[in-house]
């Protein structure tokens, strides 16, 4: 089978800065995998394992968002599961935007 690889745009800045909870979630998510992942925050770019340490280049983020580069059999899967979740998250945020705000 090719080796799978996908890239996704994730939003990560709300009013207030970083959301640190979907930050969290992603390296969870990501962790639990079985694919390989590569961040790109501000022009440098991180492994999964480096991720902790680029914590505060994430906290210093200037865009909205991070590209995600994923890598492995289970980057497919993983992709639709991100896909589904910030769905989900921009749905609920329409909803009730005060509520949703920082998740």
């Amino acid at each position: 089978m090719a080796k799978q690889i996908l890239s996704i745009r994730m939003p990560m800045l709300t009013m207030n800065g970083p959301n640190l909870r979907r930050t969290l979630r992603l390296y969870e998510l990501i962790k639990k995998s079985q694919c390989a992942a590569y961040f790109t925050i501000d022009g440098r770019t991180y492994t999964a394992e480096e991720f902790p340490r680029a914590l505060p280049s994430l906290a210093a983020l200037r865009k909205k968002e991070i590209l995600v580069v994923l890598e492995g059999e289970g980057a497919d899967a993983l992709h639709q599961r991100l896909m589904t979740e910030l769905r989900v998250s921009e749905e609920n945020a329409r909803e009730n935007p005060g509520l949703y705000r920082e998740s």
